[in-house]
């Protein structure tokens, strides 16, 4: 997995900026499939099965679906993605 610094959008606001995310991408059939474990502190809030934004530090963007939000010690929580289409430089 490779670690990246992010901004995490919902629709025109964006709810998280400097979060600490990795990352695995793969290439299944010609087709870019992606996921990875965004790390949340105990004030943001990311819900199961809703959409959000990802913007990476390397100025690529995608959408992605929250899979489950787990506990990882202390006020830190492991939030599993799914990706919801390819990750890009925006246009």
């Amino acid at each position: 997995m490779i670690f990246h610094r992010c901004e995490v959008w919902e629709a025109d606001s964006v709810i998280g900026k400097d979060i600490r995310v990795a990352l695995e991408e793969d290439d299944r059939d010609g087709i870019q499939a992606w996921f990875g474990t965004i790390t949340l502190t105990e004030g943001a809030a990311l819900i199961a099965g809703q959409r959000y934004r990802l913007v990476l530090d390397d100025g690529r963007t995608g959408e992605f679906t929250v899979q489950r939000n787990t506990s990882a010690g202390d006020t830190s929580r492991a939030v599993a993605i799914r990706g919801a289409g390819p990750l890009s430089l925006p246009r």
